[in-house]
């Protein structure tokens, strides 16, 4: 069983009149995984401390927090946009396709105007991405052959200073697909 190496993210959106899904191949990045731990219930949800309350006979309350198991599963990449070919960036892996939903053979200005296209028609539980990376993949030792995810804080440094590349980091969450059925006692994610 193979680990991809570097990250993929399959995007399904509404661009250029129709919708589409867009490979993004990030050859040259780096990624961080990350369990974001946090608060699910704090002592500001009254309506949950006070169903707390009733339970442990109205006890003073200060502190209590819940925070739904260990959290949520993060990726933070940060990559380079080049003017070479990475691989497929967009709907078409042909290099000599240029528009609104395909740059594979464009420049990195191209490449961050394609991947904006797909980003801005959100993407969330009902619309996730799809990322492949390391055991989420095919033939990779995880179950699923991708992650469903949503994109957090996407941005693209294109500087006039450096023509030849670009700076790109954005922050990929596990999420569930609402738009498929669901068991509850079985889980695919």
């Amino acid at each position: 069983m193979t680990a991809q190496s570097y990250p993929i993210i399959e995007i399904t959106g509404y661009v250029d009149g129709t919708y589409r899904t867009g490979k993004f191949h990030l050859p040259k990045s780096t990624v961080e995984e990350i369990i974001r731990t946090g608060q699910l219930v704090s002592n500001g949800f009254s309506q949950a401390l006070s169903a707390i309350s009733r339970v442990v006979d109205d006890v003073q309350l200060d502190g209590i927090s819940i925070d739904n198991g260990a959290g949520q599963r993060v990726w933070q990449i940060d990559a380079e946009l080049n003017c070479v070919e990475d691989g497929q960036w967009g709907y078409s892996d042909d290099a000599s396709v240029l528009d609104p939903g395909s740059a594979t053979g464009g420049d990195r200005i191209q490449k961050a105007e394609v991947l904006l296209n797909y980003l801005e028609t959100g993407t969330d539980s009902l619309t996730p991405a799809k990322l492949i990376y390391g055991g989420y993949s095919p033939g990779g030792f995880m179950p699923q052959d991708g992650v469903d995810v949503y994109i957090e804080d996407p941005s693209v440094d294109i500087r006039q200073s450096d023509s030849s590349t670009a700076p790109l980091s954005l922050t990929c969450v596990r999420t569930q697909d609402l738009s498929q059925p669901m068991s509850g006692t079985e889980q695919n994610g």
